[in-house]
């Protein structure tokens, strides 16, 4: 029963003095909720497992992405690094990405690698498109390529088999690319260095689309808050 000169608010017991709500208003110990509350668990990454293709794949792309910082070629009177031809970078950046990519272990870090891996190949399109109008053989050349590599990584989904892919093609065309590059008299160590790092990420590559072949989505348990009343 209500006290004298008080008015019930559902739990909370409202004075008529007008004072402030904050002195004025106290929980009923009786309303759930209203006592101590059992805060959700810490959030639990869901892992993806043991990967053998990590040893290869992250290695290499990280040489890979050296190699924009290393003299590739004999240029006239000095050598020519990557850096400077922007339309060769794609390559380089690739290998930074499943670098990424092999170093993540949880779902999440696969999200954000293959976010990455699609964002450079959605820039390797604009960029393929635009050179197209100034240099057409070039320009749909790459644009061939790109699109092959598009086709390995999709627009949706991000599973760890669609990296795997990707990764494979990049391996193979990057192999292709910097084997023509060391064919040549004119090639340096950023070359060779890009070359033996592309035949790793095509064997990392292979080795990750195996071991996802089998893949099965994980169970995912979302932890509740619990609600106790006060003792």
């Amino acid at each position: 029963m209500d006290e004298p000169g008080c008015r019930s608010t559902g739990g909370l017991r409202a004075s008529p003095s007008g004072d402030s709500a904050a002195s004025s208003l106290e929980r009923d110990p009786l309303v759930v909720g209203a006592g101590p509350v059992d805060l959700p668990r810490k959030r639990v990454e869901i892992e993806l497992g043991r990967r053998r293709h990590r040893l290869i794949t992250g290695p290499s792309g990280l040489v890979l992405f050296v190699c924009l910082f290393l003299p590739a070629i004999r240029g006239c009177h000095e050598p020519v690094y990557p850096f400077e031809t922007p339309m060769f970078l794609p390559p380089y950046f690739y290998g930074l990405a499943f670098a990424f990519g092999a170093a993540a272990v949880t779902v999440r870090g696969m999200r954000n690698a293959i976010v990455a891996i699609r964002a450079i190949t959605i820039a390797m399109l604009a960029f393929s498109a635009i050179l197209t109008m100034f240099s057409p053989p070039v320009g749909i050349i790459e644009l061939m390529i790109t699109a092959l590599i598009f086709a390995g990584i999709d627009t949706s989904g991000h599973s760890e088999r669609r990296a795997a892919s990707a990764a494979t093609i990049v391996g193979a065309i990057c192999t292709l690319w910097f084997g023509f590059w060391t064919a040549t008299s004119d090639a340096l160590l950023g070359a060779y260095l890009s070359l033996a790092s592309s035949i790793g990420l095509l064997v990392g590559g292979l080795i990750w689309v195996g071991e996802t072949a089998h893949q099965v989505a994980p169970l995912i348990l979302i932890p509740r808050a619990v609600a106790r009343r006060r003792e």
